[in-house]
């Protein structure tokens, strides 16, 4: 077997992976609830449910790695890449449950009614991160409810972010975000207060890395993650082990060494992964959930759901996705 050193890609290959391993984190857990698996095997896959907060961490590293070293930095080229990135597929999405949900109501099916009355303006405007709902088809349509929360957290970088240089800055950062959005949780609780601080996390971790400071870091981190084990707080203490392990790997990537075929199918995933994360909620959420109360067979189950997933990520990623990112460039100039 042909051996493939990734060391030219240097430390953004460890992110490469730990964007996969959040990916795949994701969609195990959406998975296993479908599959009702127990035991084991349903702890395993409930563990994924922590990707997504692997997400928010890796996109706070990236977002001000972005930003290092940029004395002119250009805001507005900044917010075009981000709309480009991120929200073609979106509203793709948005606009797929628009036509199909409206399109049921003919056949017998009803979309429940908002109790604040914004409707479909939550996606269009992505609201939902600010606005709750009681009510999951308005909430979390499609397994969207991160999206809003991403946007605001790009948002805001430009003018907070682009200043956090050094360790000490991005600490009290991170501590100031924590302690207001926990504050304000509990005044007024919405996902974007819930999770921002995790961003800011991630722009810590670059700091620590530009530092060099590994070793501190990741006791500390270790250390941080005891008190929260003991109080069976999980949330934070997997946040705090994720980022001793993010430290281990972005310093050991150079010398990490993989066969070629799996450092491909890391680059494939990886380019992938949002392209994965949105669709996979249509294959689980709009087939799969209406397969289930008619007794389907779980393997078949299993089998929409892993083949489902894979060829629609490749349809909408090569011929919709791409095009309409690439159409965005050309007209914001970037």
């Amino acid at each position: 077997m042909s051996a493939n050193t990734l060391a030219p890609k240097g430390k953004s290959f460890s992110i490469q992976l730990v964007r996969v391993a959040a990916c795949l984190m994701v969609f195990a857990v959406h998975f296993g609830q479908r599959m009702g698996f127990t035991g084991v095997l349903g702890e395993l896959t409930y563990f994924g449910k922590y990707g997504v907060e692997l997400f928010f961490l890796i996109s706070g590293y990236l977002c001000a790695l972005s930003m290092a070293g940029h004395r002119e930095f250009d805001v507005k080229r900044y917010y075009a890449k981000r709309i480009a990135a991120i929200l073609p597929l979106y509203y793709l999405v948005i606009l797929y449950y628009f036509f199909t949900e409206n399109l049921l109501v003919r056949f017998g099916a009803q979309i429940p009614s908002d109790e604040q009355g914004l409707g479909w303006l939550r996606y269009l405007f992505l609201l939902n991160g600010f606005v709750n709902s009681d009510t999951y088809f308005w909430s979390n349509l499609g397994i969207t409810w991160t999206i809003p929360i991403f946007a605001f957290f790009y948002l805001i970088a430009p003018w907070t972010v682009r200043w956090l240089s050094g360790v000490r800055a991005a600490l009290l950062a991170w501590l100031f975000t924590f302690c207001l959005t926990g504050a304000l949780s509990l005044v007024y609780p919405c996902t974007i207060f819930a999770n921002l601080h995790y961003f800011f996390l991630g722009v810590l971790l670059l700091a620590c890395v530009r530092a060099d400071l590994y070793d501190p870091a990741i006791f500390l981190s270790l250390l941080a993650s005891l008190p929260f084990i003991i109080l069976n707080s999980r949330d934070y203490a997997y946040v705090c082990l994720f980022f001793a392990i993010l430290l281990v790997l972005l310093r050991s990537a150079q010398h990490i060494v993989l066969p070629s075929a799996l450092s491909t199918l890391v680059d494939v995933l990886d380019k992938y992964s949002y392209t994965i994360y949105l669709v996979h909620g249509i294959i689980f959420c709009s087939i799969l959930d209406r397969l289930i109360p008619l007794g389907v067979p779980r393997r078949y189950l299993a089998l929409i759901a892993i083949a489902g997933t894979t060829v629609l990520t490749f349809l909408v990623g090569r011929f919709l996705e791409k095009p309409l990112q690439a159409f965005l460039r050309r007209l914001l100039k970037l």
